[in-house]
């Protein structure tokens, strides 16, 4: 391939690029804002108080639901198709979010409400973190 054959292509790949990256923003952005929606805390107060076990749970939130949306913009076969594997990827972190919660609720309250960091915070960010990686597989065929 020359490079006039490379240029000619670039504003179409260059499009999809930004489509894929723009939904993917999106659904992250989405789903972490669905996360802190269904959390009994405010984590975005807490964060900006600089409250470290929400940082650390928040933090490991993000990148577990980043991997498997990163896994759909990858593999999908276009935009109607990536959409589709972003609300399912947010769906799948959103139940490991909702069961870690569950089985912690009381630990990790109490650290929060510390501001101190314990196993609680840690595993839960380790798990959702985990639950991405799995998810990210999952959905890269």
């Amino acid at each position: 391939m020359t490079t006039a054959d490379v240029l000619a292509i670039f504003p179409s790949t260059f499009l999809s690029f930004l489509v894929a990256f723009a939904l993917g923003a999106v659904f992250w952005i989405a789903g972490l804002v669905v996360v802190s929606l269904i959390t009994p805390h405010s984590e975005l107060t807490l964060l900006r108080a600089g409250n470290l076990p929400t940082a650390i749970v928040f933090g490991g939130k993000a990148i577990g639901m980043v991997l498997p949306i990163a896994a759909v913009a990858r593999s999908a076969a276009g935009p109607l198709d990536q959409i589709i594997w972003c609300v399912v990827a947010v769906a799948v972190q959103l139940g490991a979010h909702l069961l870690l919660s569950t089985l912690l609720t009381g630990r990790l309250r109490e650290e929060i409400e510390a501001d101190k960091v314990g196993g609680a915070a840690v595993f839960i960010a380790f798990m959702q973190i985990g639950a991405g990686i799995l998810n990210n597989a999952c959905m890269s065929g």
